[in-house]
């Protein structure tokens, strides 16, 4: 069975419950079946019912839709990553154009929270791309030559005007971007799925164990019944490979965070009471820091190999204390008790951080591995997938296609090795930035 996700992640705590949509019990056919209810799936699922006002649209979600990788994300929506400037001119391109497909997608966001007028705590504040090591200084000096040359706006900060901006003397160096969002994902999420057209079926709690294809007609097969249909749109993201779709080309990494409560007043005042900010470290395996609108601190500092996503409540303790000893570099003065939820979820990666848009056999398309980006990345994908399966052609589709391709990856066990041991090195040189 699928596996399922653990029940405390902060993002969804903090909402209402949603009871879920039914399982599917009978056997039904549709003119798309879409595997996957995150931000892809519920975008295709969308869009796919605009283009197509008559076609019965069904989306099967293994556990409960918009509560996988969607809302346990760090709630960066960004138009721009970190690149440390040492690249061909070849190289330089490379970068603006996957700038532009990230300005794209979080155009993407932005106008479906204004059209449909989305709580999700959307604050423009920017991100920070920071440092505590001198070694990484010329890391951020070179991104921000990269930055100037593809004319994005920025800053670049020293102490003690960054203390200032962040509340914590933990960073040395940062360069700060315009082009970034903070929002709270499970908002987000849950926004889409109450905005499926009514076309559109959803069904939570329905795994698809298998998939063939005879006749021209797809089957997939869930625990309680089957669903067949003309058209197969798969978008579960760090899940495909369990489907045997892109096993050589994607992998999931698990990934677990922590949210305090807010911060008292006191607390507040001792870090000079800074406006809302985020912050991704300069260092691969260093900690993603944000500290939320309503006063919360959230950590996220480690990234494992094929660990399941139900982490038993002793799993996620550990993780914790890796996050609290995160937080007290950064913030000396908070209490063992201060994080108040921990969670874990499933990320996709591919060897080159590229992502995944294609149509994998005759009415089949495969829409995921984000490497990170996925609010914007998946939100935009999912639309054009649409479009791509019906026919039609976009200049955002021209834009995604003209990215590479993700590389050829080992087969097990040999991947699974590789992984894990680029994974102890990073973390190894990412000890003190953790």
């Amino acid at each position: 069975m699928h596996p399922k996700n653990d029940q405390t992640c902060g993002w969804l705590t903090s909402l209402p419950k949603r009871p879920p949509t039914p399982t599917l019990s009978d056997p039904i056919q549709a003119d798309w079946i879409i595997i996957g209810g995150g931000y892809t799936g519920l975008s295709a699922a969308r869009k796919l019912a605009q283009l197509k006002p008559l076609d019965r649209i069904v989306i099967l979600e293994a556990d409960c839709a918009a509560e996988g990788a969607s809302a346990r994300n760090s709630g960066y929506l960004v138009d721009s990553t970190l690149n440390d400037g040492h690249l061909s001119d070849a190289g330089l391109e490379n970068f603006r154009s996957k700038y532009e497909l990230n300005r794209q997608a979080l155009e993407t966001v932005r106008h479906f929270v204004n059209e449909h007028r989305v709580d999700c705590d959307w604050n423009e504040c920017g991100k920070f791309h920071a440092t505590s090591l001198e070694k990484n200084e010329e890391k951020l000096l070179n991104f921000s030559s990269t930055l100037t040359n593809c004319g994005i706006a920025h800053d670049v900060l020293f102490e003690p005007e960054l203390s200032k901006r962040l509340g914590t003397v933990y960073y040395r160096s940062a360069v700060r971007t315009n082009g970034g969002v903070m929002l709270q994902p499970a908002k987000l999420a849950r926004a889409m799925i109450d905005q499926l057209p009514f076309s559109v079926e959803l069904y939570e709690q329905t795994p698809v164990l298998s998939w063939q294809k005879h006749n021209d007609m797809f089957e997939c097969t869930t625990p309680k019944a089957n669903v067949t249909g003309k058209n197969l749109l798969v978008c579960n993201n760090g899940f495909m490979a369990s489907l045997g779709i892109n096993t050589d080309r994607a992998f999931p990494l698990t990934l677990t965070a922590s949210l305090t409560r807010p911060l008292t007043h006191e607390e507040y005042e001792t870090i000079g009471s800074p406006e809302e900010w985020g912050v991704l470290s300069a260092q691969a395996m260093g900690a993603t820091v944000r500290l939320t609108g309503d006063r919360r601190i959230m950590i996220r500092n480690t990234a494992e190999a094929f660990k399941p996503i139900n982490m038993t409540p002793a799993d996620l303790a550990k993780r914790r204390n890796i996050h609290y000893q995160g937080l007290l570099r950064r913030f000396p003065f908070l209490p063992e008790d201060a994080i108040e939820t921990t969670w874990s979820g499933v990320t996709c990666i591919s060897g080159n951080s590229a992502n995944i848009f294609q149509q994998y056999d005759d009415n089949l398309f495969v829409a995921g591995c984000y490497n990170g980006g996925g609010i914007g990345l998946a939100t935009l994908f999912g639309e054009q997938l649409a479009f791509k399966a019906v026919g039609e052609r976009t200049s955002l589709m021209d834009k995604i296609e003209a990215r590479p391709s993700p590389n050829w990856l080992p087969p097990q066990p040999f991947l699974r090795w590789g992984v894990k041991a680029r994974l102890a090195k990073d973390r190894v040189f990412a000890r003190k930035e953790r």
